[in-house]
């Protein structure tokens, strides 16, 4: 687009303010006019020139805020971000840096701004040297407290951050809810918040009648009229409006019927409306708020029940990752225990295959036993490398068979030791191999039904939502049965006027108010009403629905979670005989494989097979004890979980969250 530019020679014959309109383009005001419009704001004679008329006053206004665009100091995009409404760059001066900055950024593809540190290549079967490598020796404890110093994201085993990001919980979950600005707290308190309403109106009017009637007497009706208003309003939590209003005009004509040929009027309104049915009450409008529509209820109640709501699912997410945590950490320790078990069954199977090899040799052995001997040695060998290296399957996970996780018996190293990096927030590869410090349990639990059935109902996170859900439902037919009454307000307006030549001083408008000679006063009553109602008897039918199913699905709630928590108490007390049973298998398989051996060191005859076996019965027997082991440690936990009291057994409190353990059932 083109400019028209004055030159120099030219602009100083113009007036100032055509100098500096023709400086504006769509690209803001050009620079070699910034002089000019502050000479123009510091010259008193002009500005005062300007504003002796309307059309004055309004060149004036335009004026004076052009000279404001140009006199605010320019800001960039982070500026404007901090200041906020105050960024009149790009609101008057249609200053475009940061969106253009940010679609710049789009343009190229949004690549990454900044590069994270990437942690090391990754251990694999092939690079790990286990005779030198080192270790951290981490505790269930100190796990939990790094997962909660780096877990601005509740992680989990998923991938779920990637498949849904949107359904990733984080720690804003609970901010991102209290500060929504449609359906927050706040959001709800902002409908009863005080409203300042400004009108500032300027007319000229100049126009001929056939008529000198329609003229006020003159056939040439010239007019020059102001119209100020300004008002606050305020909604109360019964549903009244209140305001408070000033209108003020001036009236400049030359209509033969005048008073005085210009004169200024000036009113003072209170005005108040209540409603004395529909949109009524307290319960009503702290429930639906101000301006509700059957079916769509926003009040400070309702705001309220949403926020517990997300608080409890909060705590949830964190039982869940925490859970994830610790089947994480039980999942190396098992891993670890098992490589240990098939690495002494490689040793012995190392030793059994060289021993009939050198009897092959001698010619005292056939092939065929050497052969089974070494076959033996290199299955174990098979075994040894997954169980460093780890397979990429389910591990025990939050869900997986039960709400805490059952224990999926994994091996692997490497894999169970990343995954457990990945949940705690550590680098994914270090030169040190994390491993388990803490035991699992072996002392028997016996628990109370009554007292951890009791105790579940009272503090699970679902059962808690469920039931303030049930809570909301009732909140919602309480509202909708307001929308059975018709609307019927009482509105009152009480006025005080006052007429002079002048706004204020020796004959005022102003002071004409002050003597009070002028009031008014109006009451009047509104009613409107459908007839039938039948949205309304909708709307209370459909929140009846809503409670009898909320109230269903938290009873059947309840029954689940009784089963599921009867069902981890069995997989508790199972896990512990199991793990005294594979101890006793054990010992059993050791003693039979020692007795072997010595009769082989002896010399005496041994049948290969039932040496072989033995070697591969103590290494499951093995295996199978640590694995019960586990199993009975991570049930226990599950307890816990079930119980929704595993937060309270890592010493965890969330802010802001209720004590519900000091609450009656």
């Amino acid at each position: 687009m083109f400019r028209l530019l004055p030159t120099r020679k030219n602009s100083q014959r113009r007036h100032p303010l055509r100098r500096l309109m023709l400086g504006w383009s769509k690209r803001g005001w050009r620079s070699d006019f910034n002089s000019e419009v502050v000479d123009l704001v510091k010259d008193p004679n002009l500005v005062g020139s300007l504003t002796k008329s309307a059309t004055g006053k309004l060149l004036g206004l335009r004026l004076l805020l052009s000279a404001t665009v140009l006199l605010a100091p320019s800001v960039g995009c982070h500026q404007a971000r901090k200041n906020g409404y105050h960024d009149l760059a790009s609101t008057i001066g249609n200053d475009t840096a940061c969106i253009d900055a940010l679609m710049c950024n789009v343009d190229a593809g949004a690549p990454p701004e900044t590069f994270s540190e990437y942690s090391s290549p990754p251990k694999t079967l092939r690079s790990v040297d286990w005779d030198d490598q080192t270790y951290r020796e981490l505790t269930l404890g100190e796990s939990v407290e790094l997962a909660l110093t780096h877990s601005q994201v509740l992680r989990d085993l998923g991938a779920r951050v990637l498949r849904n990001p949107d359904a990733t919980a984080t720690r804003e979950n609970r901010a991102l809810v209290e500060t929504d600005p449609q359906t927050s707290v706040d959001a709800a308190l902002s409908a009863f918040d005080a409203q300042f309403y400004a009108l500032g109106k300027w007319q000229n009017n100049d126009r001929q009648f056939n008529n000198r009637f329609f003229g006020g007497g003159s056939n040439a009706f010239q007019q020059d009229t102001h119209d100020y208003v300004a008002q606050i309003s305020k909604r109360t939590a019964t549903g009244a409006q209140f305001a408070l209003r000033s209108v003020t005009d001036y009236d400049a004509n030359n209509a033969t019927g005048n008073e005085f040929p210009s004169a200024w009027q000036s009113q003072l309104h209170a005005e108040a409306r209540q409603p004395l049915m529909q949109g009524g009450g307290l319960a009503f409008n702290r429930i639906a708020g101000p301006g509700a529509e059957p079916g769509v209820y926003n009040g400070v109640l309702i705001a309220k029940v949403n926020n517990d709501i997300t608080a409890s699912e909060f705590r949830q997410q964190t039982r869940d990752y925490l859970s994830n945590v610790i089947n994480a950490y039980w999942d190396l320790y098992f891993a670890y225990r098992d490589l240990d078990a098939k690495r002494q069954s490689l040793d012995r199977a190392r030793e059994t295959w060289k021993s009939y090899e050198a009897q092959k040799t001698s010619n005292r052995r056939t092939g065929a036993a050497e052969a089974l001997a070494r076959e033996q040695y290199f299955r174990f060998e098979s075994e040894l490398q997954d169980a460093i290296a780890g397979k990429v399957v389910q591990r025990t996970s939050a869900g997986n068979a039960s709400t805490g996780g059952s224990f999926a018996g994994a091996g692997g190293v490497l894999a169970a030791e990343r995954r457990l990096r990945l949940l705690i927030g550590l680098p994914i590869t270090e030169s040190d191999l994390i491993r388990p410090a803490d035991e699992p349990h072996e002392a028997p639990m016996i628990f109370d039904w009554d007292s951890i059935s009791a105790e579940a109902v009272r503090m699970r996170s679902e059962l808690q939502q469920q039931r303030l859900l049930v809570k909301r439902r009732e909140m919602e037919l309480l509202a909708a049965r307001n929308f059975l009454m018709p609307t019927l307000d009482l509105v009152t307006i009480y006025r005080i006027r006052g007429l002079d030549q002048n706004l204020a001083g020796d004959n005022s408008a102003l002071g004409e108010i002050g003597t009070m000679d002028f009031q008014e006063y109006e009451a009047n009553l509104e009613m409107r009403m459908p007839v039938g109602f039948r949205q309304a008897h909708a709307a209370v039918r459909h929140a009846k629905f809503q409670i009898s199913r909320a109230e269903a699905i938290l009873q059947e709630q309840q029954r689940q979670i009784l089963h599921d928590l009867a069902s981890v108490v069995a997989e508790c007390d199972r896990a512990l005989v199991q793990s005294q049973t594979n101890l006793s298998r054990y010992l059993a398989a050791s003693e039979a494989l020692q007795v072997l051996e010595a009769n082989r060191n002896a010399g005496l005859p041994v049948n290969l097979e039932q040496l072989l076996d033995s070697q591969r019965r103590i290494s499951e027997a093995q295996t199978r004890y640590y694995q019960s082991l586990v199993e009975y440690t991570v049930a226990a936990k599950n307890v816990q979980v079930e119980k929704g009291t595993l937060l309270e057994t890592l010493n965890m409190l969330i802010a802001k969250e209720p004590v519900l353990a000091a609450s009656s059932p």
